[in-house]
C-alpha cells in the first residue's frame, strides 16, 4: 500500500521540481549565490536603476557621488572586501564584520544592481575618450597654476583633491563642470571656511574639524590651523570652494585639452 501511494505522489512534486529557477546561482539563496561569479545585470537600465537604489541606501554614509563620508570613498575603486563582481555583491549582502558597514536589506536583482553601479563609479573614466589633446592640457594645467592647490603623485599641494588618479574616476562632463562650475560639487573635506578674528585679521582655508571650543582648518598655504572661538569674531561657511571658475579665462580649445590631461590621469594601473 505504501509503494502505490509513493508512486502515485511522483506526478504532483514532478511538476513542482520544474518550476524552480532554472539557474540555482539566481535563486536567492545564500548558497547558490556563491556560484555566480559575473554579474547578469551590467546594461545601462540595470546601471541607472542600481544608481537610483545606491541614493536610496549608500549615499548617506558613502555621499551621493560615492565620494565617502561616514564610510569608505567608493571612486578609489580600491574595496576592502575586494572588487570583484562577486565580492561587491557580498559586501553589500552581508555588511562588513566589525564595521559599521551592515548588510543590506534588498533583493538579490537589487544587489547585483547596486554592486554594477559600485564598480561603475570606480572605473566611470575608463569608459571615455577625451576628444583634445592631453599634452597641450598639460600645458594648460601647469599655466593654470593647477598644481597650487592640487596634487598629480609627489607633485603639488594638498589645498584641494588629489587627482592622481581623477581620469579613471571621473567621467568627462564631471571634470568639465568642475573647472567651469567648481562650486557645483565640493567633497565634504574640501568645504572652504573664513574666520573672522577678533584681532581684525581674516583667515580662509579649507575646515578641517569643529568643536565647542575651537575650529581647525588647512589655510591657502596649506598649513594646519587651530583657533579657540573665544578669540573668533565670526565664522563664515557660505563661500562654497576657494577653487576659481575658469569659464571666462579658458578657451574651448584649452578646456577641451585640459579635460583631456584630467583624463589621462588614470594614476597606478
Amino acid at each position: 500500500m505504501w509503494l502505490k501511494i509513493c508512486v502515485l505522489a511522483l506526478p504532483l512534486i514532478q511538476p513542482m521540481a520544474a518550476q524552480q529557477p532554472q539557474n540555482p546561482a539566481l535563486a536567492g539563496n545564500d548558497a547558490s549565490e556563491s556560484l555566480l561569479r559575473t554579474n547578469p545585470f551590467t546594461s545601462d537600465v540595470d546601471l541607472r536603476q542600481g544608481e537610483a537604489l545606491f541614493q536610496t541606501h549608500c549615499s548617506y554614509c558613502h555621499g551621493v557621488h560615492g565620494e565617502g563620508g561616514r564610510g569608505a570613498d567608493l571612486t578609489a575603486g580600491v574595496y576592502r572586501q575586494g572588487g570583484s563582481d562577486s565580492d561587491l555583491y557580498k559586501t553589500i549582502r552581508t555588511g562588513v564584520p566589525g564595521s559599521e558597514m551592515p548588510a543590506v536589506q534588498i533583493t538579490t536583482d537589487e544587489t547585483w544592481k547596486i554592486a554594477g553601479f559600485v564598480k561603475r563609479i570606480g572605473s566611470r573614466g575608463l569608459l571615455e575618450k577625451a576628444a583634445g589633446d592631453p599634452q597641450a592640457g598639460r600645458a594648460v594645467y601647469e599655466k593654470s597654476g593647477c598644481a597650487a592647490c592640487h596634487r598629480i603623485g609627489r607633485e603639488g599641494q594638498d589645498l584641494g583633491p588629489d587627482i592622481t588618479d581623477i581620469g579613471r574616476r571621473r567621467g568627462l562632463s564631471f571634470l568639465e563642470e568642475s573647472i567651469l562650475k567648481p562650486e557645483a560639487y565640493i567633497p565634504n573635506n574640501y568645504r572652504a571656511i573664513q574666520l573672522v578674528l577678533k584681532s581684525g585679521r581674516t583667515v580662509v582655508g579649507i575646515r578641517l574639524n569643529e568643536d565647542d571650543l575651537s575650529v581647525q582648518l588647512r589655510d591657502t598655504g596649506g598649513d594646519p590651523r587651530s583657533f579657540l572661538k573665544q578669540d573668533v569674531k565670526e565664522i563664515r561657511y557660505k563661500q562654497p570652494a576657494l577653487m576659481p571658475s575658469y569659464q571666462s579665462s579658458l578657451g574651448k580649445k584649452e578646456l577641451a585639452d585640459l579635460v583631456a590631461y584630467l583624463n589621462s590621469l588614470k594614476g597606478a594601473q
